[in-house]
């Protein structure tokens, strides 16, 4: 990592400037980009790279190109894009502006001509507000930014952005695949002795942090664009994507994209992944570190690498490859060579990092694009068709959609999407290391106990053994667990996180070292879908006169409990011929249907954005008996009567 951060210096240090613009990222979340893909598939604009975040300067030269073509735009689509045009220069140009300015805009910009260099000082402020009817639960996120940001010289651009949050959280009020941390590792109460936020749904309001610094370069009029930075990510065709997901958690990353030719591009990532510190989410373990507990034998130390090839083959139809790593932080060059192939340098290293590798797909048919993509984390069985994909071992991800423009509001268009995940997808086997041995005791010696070296005790008493056997204060016995090994000679405890053998009269233990799963603070990287799950979309976006917009959404989803149901459960490798094949719909153990109307207004002449929505729910599932850390189990509990719930919603974004 160190190195080609020297290599990206080098390349800003030597390259002669050659553009002039504000070259930060626009979030990936920002209308423009449904402005335009509405714009692409009417033609106004060309087919554009499926891998954003895109820069302010490339987004301005784009919605200059759909300003010029005023012959071509109804009466309030020509009002909506000088509006939005309007917005991006005053939050990415760089017209100087005055302290009289501030309340109006948010921000105060100087700007030198003579030595081309700029900044703008200013805040942001955002409060989101989520509640539901039914379980009279709510979920309450505020936040106030600080941000620097500017030109150095023509060709690179920097953004210094840090933000305060003062949060309740509430998964409850969310559905599972939606709800995210805003937070940056932890939450505390600053005024109670620095009290760490322990499990969510929360029982008040804590405090957290978020840092999205960002330096950007671009040259060769746009061709190379570089960036390190702390930014969301949206890499693929779909809405939401297999590969990086628009909805993932942040990572700090160093990003080169190069358009090879006007048919040819290249996007490549690198970075690094961390951990949120929670214990539970929903009653169930949160599948990250724990900044007390764990230190200092953290098990999600990760970086992660991804690229992406697109070749417009023809002037209708784009085809992408893309493979990604999340792998161990070490030194390892292998990885960061933005040239490599993932998957042999993988099975180089040993077979011990995480890789996906896809492929995907666009075809536009007049005005309608069609897009499909196909994950892969692993592919064992070769053959029949559906013998592949029955089979356990074959861990495929699947997503195929539409995209059309509607002839209704400004710049609305109409997504249908369908995205499968197959069991143990984004999923990976811990890496368990031999951290110790108990004698077994000989009599009369009434126990044994011995402690790790990732700093677990384990006591043995007689034939039940302890993990973690302690007294506390009050004088209580607990334990993690305990376990009779009477009668069997290895077990598998902690979700397969530990492992345990008798052999030659002692127990010998393992315990997982790393984690590579797909995952960065305990959250997908990925899809938000869990693994063994269907998801189908219809998602309407529409643009309206006078600031507003409109989105109406429905979702169904399906999870199955064959196995691999959930991401920290894995295939136990040794027994996969026992495996049952695929059986998604006779496995489905829950259903979740939900159907989403949201409306935002942007105040005229105030950079004031409003927030409502309304979420009607349904969820019916049953329970599932007998799971194994592979998720394999013996069998369902009766199905329970459909749960409903009406969610809503409303906020404020203020100093956009």
């Amino acid at each position: 990592m160190k190195r080609l951060l020297v290599l990206v210096l080098l390349i800003l240090c030597i390259i002669a400037p050659l553009t002039a613009a504000l070259h930060i990222s626009v979030p990936v979340d920002h209308r423009v980009y449904q402005v335009l893909a509405n714009a692409e598939l009417r033609g106004l604009i060309e087919r554009q790279v499926a891998v954003r975040p895109y820069s302010a300067d490339r987004i301005l030269k784009l919605i200059s190109q759909i300003e010029s073509q005023q012959e071509k735009l109804a009466r309030f689509e020509k009002e909506d894009i000088a509006q939005l045009k309007q917005e991006l220069l005053l939050s990415y140009g760089k017209e100087p502006s005055s302290f009289d300015d501030v309340f109006s805009t948010g921000f105060f910009r100087t700007y030198d001509e003579e030595k081309d260099m700029g900044a703008s000082m200013g805040a942001r402020f955002t409060t989101l507000q989520t509640g539901s009817l039914s379980l009279r639960q709510y979920d309450s996120r505020n936040s106030a930014t600080a941000f620097l940001r500017g030109d150095l010289g023509q060709n690179i651009s920097y953004n210094m952005d840090f933000g305060l949050t003062v949060d309740k959280l509430n998964s409850n009020v969310f559905l599972p695949t939606e709800f995210t941390i805003p937070g940056e590792g932890f939450y505390n109460q600053l005024l109670q002795g620095g009290s760490q936020l322990r499990d969510i749904p929360g029982d008040a309001f804590y405090t957290g942090l978020t840092i999205n610094p960002e330096l950007s370069a671009s040259f060769f009029d746009g061709s190379v664009q570089l960036r390190w930075g702390t930014v969301k990510r949206d890499w693929g065709p779909g809405l939401n994507n297999i590969m990086l997901s628009g909805s993932a958690r942040t990572f700090d990353g160093i990003d080169i994209q190069i358009d090879f030719a006007p048919w040819l591009h290249y996007a490549v990532v690198n970075g690094s992944l961390a951990k949120f510190s929670l214990n539970t989410l929903d009653g169930e373990d949160f599948f990250s570190d724990d900044y007390q507990r764990d230190k200092p034998y953290y098990r999600f130390d990760n970086n992660y690498s991804g690229h992406r090839v697109e070749v417009d083959f023809t002037k209708n139809f784009t085809f992408g490859i893309y493979e990604a790593m999340v792998w161990q932080k070490r030194f390892e060059l292998s990885y960061i060579n933005p040239l490599t192939v993932y998957m042999f340098q993988q099975n180089n290293q040993g077979d011990i990092d995480d890789m996906i590798a896809g492929i995907d797909f666009t075809y536009q048919l007049n005005k309608t694009k069609f897009y499909g993509s196909m994950g892969m984390t692993e592919m064992n069985v070769i053959g029949n068709p559906i013998t592949m994909l029955k089979a356990a071992r074959n861990m495929f991800a699947f997503q195929a959609g539409f995209v059309t423009p509607l002839p209704v509001g400004t710049f609305s268009t109409l997504t249908v999407q369908w995205t499968y995940l197959a069991p143990f997808f984004y999923a990976h086997y811990p890496i368990l290391e031999h951290t110790g041995r108990l004698e077994k005791p000989v009599a009369p010696d009434p126990f044994t106990e011995t402690e790790t070296s990732i700093e677990n005790t384990y006591r043995l008493d007689g034939t039940d053994l302890y993990k973690n056997y302690r007294v506390d204060k009050y004088g209580n016995i607990l334990w993690d667990w305990k376990l009779d090994i009477s009668g069997e000679t290895s077990w598998v405890m902690d979700k397969g996180r530990t492992k345990i053998e008798e052999r030659d009269g002692s127990l010998y233990f393992y315990e997982t070292a790393a984690e590579t799963a797909y995952v960065n603070k305990g959250e997908n990287l990925g899809y938000p879908l869990d693994p063994n799950s269907q998801e189908l979309l219809v998602q309407v976006d529409l643009g309206l006169p006078k600031g507003w917009t409109a989105q109406v959404q429905a979702k169904y989803q399906a999870r199955s409990g064959q196995y691999g149901y959930t991401v920290e459960q894995f295939m136990d490798y040794g027994d996969h011929r026992n495996y049952d094949p695929k059986e998604f719909w006779n496995n489905t153990f829950k259903h979740t249907f939900s159907l989403l109307l949201k409306g935002t207004k942007k105040l005229a002449n105030m950079p004031i954005e409003l927030i409502g929505s309304y979420r009607f729910t349904a969820v019916k599932e049953r329970d599932i008996i007998g799971a194994k850390f592979d998720g394999r189990n013996d069998g369902y509990g009766l199905w329970q009567d459909p749960v409903y719930d009406h969610i809503v919603q409303v906020g404020a974004k203020i100093f956009l």
